[in-house]
């Protein structure tokens, strides 16, 4: 029985450079919906909407004609976008865990027939930031972002994380104020012994803006509890006592009440009192399709009608 051998040709760089020149692949335009998009945002002032995708990608969108693309260097997915409403920026967290400020900007100056013209603006990236791991935790998973919250003054960014820390880092500097830095350490220690009972109070699911008292927030862990914080005193003003797992929060316009919205497919309502540092019941609990737990609640809002 006869056997062939035929020898492999070796590649020729010249050959694999002529083929990379004829056959590169450049995007001449683009067009349409904005591929796999998993981020959204919105600036009621400039009237821009944002859509941020799974590649990476940016596109802000205006009026008809209106249109600019930003591109992170890593083609990583975008998570959240936040306009800071009227400055013509916005805030992008990545899968990775980055938070990315971006800005509209004018281009430069350019003569066009002796007279001088104001160049077109573009989206550009001008700094971003990653959270420091906290020491003797090995674990970057700790300072994981899980919800960020703008403040309506826009100076101060709220970051809630995986292991339960808030953080705040002023803008546009991008600067972490490390004296206002919470951990649920913290917040453990004012706890009733009967409710800490050696658990964790889990990740922070939600970050909620006092919609009449600037510089008190909202904190909502996964495990139920809820703390009104505030960042002047660096104080708790009262915690609410929840027992089911936590989805999502929202103020009721006056501040007068929230709701939480959790995994069981119920939400409750919860009032906010002076004099009272603890809250272990909420006024009303409903689960609107039950009486048994069915789909979680991932989000829930409140917004009052002209009718009341």
């Amino acid at each position: 029985m006869m056997k062939f051998r035929f020898r492999r040709q070796g590649t020729d760089p010249q050959r694999e450079k002529i083929k990379q020149e004829l056959f590169a692949f450049n995007k001449t335009v683009e067009h349409g919906f904005p591929h796999q998009p998993s981020a959204l945002a919105f600036d009621p002032k400039l009237q821009l909407m944002a859509i941020g995708t799974k590649s990476g990608a940016i596109k802000i969108y205006g009026a008809p004609g209106v249109e600019f693309t930003g591109l992170h260097k890593d083609t990583t997915a975008v998570t959240q976008i936040h306009f800071l409403p009227g400055q013509g920026r916005l805030l992008s967290l990545l899968d990775d865990n980055t938070i990315h400020l971006w800005e509209l900007v004018v281009g430069l100056h350019r003569e066009v027939g002796g007279a001088k013209k104001e160049g077109g603006v573009c989206l550009k990236q001008v700094d971003n930031y990653t959270l420091p791991g906290r020491p003797g935790i090995e674990s970057c998973s700790a300072t994981h972002v899980t919800v960020l919250l703008l403040l309506k003054s826009c100076d101060l960014l709220c970051v809630g994380t995986e292991g339960g820390g808030v953080y705040f880092v002023e803008l546009p500097r991008l600067e972490l104020r490390e004296s206002q830095t919470l951990l649920q350490d913290q917040v453990t220690q004012s706890l009733p012994d009967e409710y800490r009972c050696g658990k964790s109070l889990g990740p922070v699911e939600s970050l909620q803006e006092h919609p009449q008292q600037p510089g008190k927030i909202l904190i909502g862990y996964s495990r139920g509890l809820v703390v009104l914080w505030d960042l002047g005193t660096r104080h708790a003003d009262q915690l609410f006592l929840g027992k089911q797992q936590l989805e999502s929060l929202v103020w009721e316009r006056s501040g007068s009440l929230f709701v939480s919205s959790h995994n069981d497919g119920g939400y409750a309502v919860w009032p906010i009192t002076s004099g009272n540092s603890c809250t272990h019941q909420p006024a009303s609990s409903t689960i609107p399709y039950g009486p048994f737990p069915c789909k979680a609640i991932n989000k829930i809002l409140w917004r009052t009608s002209q009718t009341g």
